[in-house]
């Protein structure tokens, strides 16, 4: 089965025109450092990790000198071992344009990925992850108690990971059930709740201190912390 991947809006859209497509990137660039300020990480990462992986990809296709490759990665197609398959062909300024912004594109982008990777170190060195009140034998379904620097409590719900469904940290989704202001009372509370239904499910306490945007941004973080500390507790 053939995989597509996404294509850069301002790869192919409008008039081949090359000050016109710096335009756009420059545009492009602008914009995702934005949504990095307004804390929107996994959003940018997303694209960025998108766009970077097309630019390489054409980038490496390009010094095998193979104008029909070129022609089929402009469509976005590829086989899932990297090798291309033919679709209908570009217009040849489509590799003239990409081939002048090439090397530009790819240091704007390789610098938001560095941005992203800085931003994402610093919310993984401020959040603790552990188990409550100890981890269970078994793996199973569970619960991530989050405590933000604002003092609210969100608590998330996931289903039993496995290799099959959940490859990487990506794939591994936990659920926002509530928010609420975070007091000893109210947290212990809902652990007692939790606790006295025997079930052995997982609970974890997260605790974040460096930010406090949740959704699009540092849930991402956390979620990959608990995959991992998951997959190695309990190697599945």
């Amino acid at each position: 089965m053939n995989v597509k991947f996404k294509i850069p809006v301002w790869v192919h859209e409008g008039p081949r025109d090359i000050e016109y497509h710096m335009y756009k990137l420059r545009g492009a660039v602008s914009e995702l450092k934005k949504k990095l300020a307004d804390g929107k990480l996994l959003e940018a990462l997303t694209e960025i990790d998108d766009t970077l992986d097309y630019l390489y990809r054409y980038d490496a296709v390009k010094m095998t000198q193979d104008d029909s490759q070129i022609n089929q990665i402009m469509s976005g197609f590829e086989f899932p071992d990297l090798e291309l398959v033919f679709t209908t062909a570009e217009e040849p300024e489509d590799d003239e344009v990409l081939d002048e912004l090439l090397d530009e594109a790819i240091d704007e982008f390789e610098n938001l990925h560095a941005i992203c990777r800085e931003q994402w170190r610093e919310i993984e060195d401020g959040t603790t992850c552990n188990y409550v009140p100890h981890k269970p034998y078994f793996l199973n379904d569970g619960f991530v108690f989050i405590r933000t620097p604002d003092n609210m409590m969100h608590v998330y719900h996931f289903l039993k990971p496995n290799k099959y469904f959940a490859t990487d940290w990506k794939g591994f989704k936990m659920n926002l059930m509530y928010t609420e202001k975070w007091t000893d009372e109210n947290y212990f509370k809902r652990i007692d709740e939790l606790i006295s239904k025997k079930d052995d499910k997982i609970i974890i306490k997260t605790t974040v201190r460096t930010n406090t945007i949740l959704e699009n941004s540092v849930i991402g973080v956390i979620s990959q912390i608990i995959y991992s500390m998951i997959r190695r507790d309990y190697t599945f």
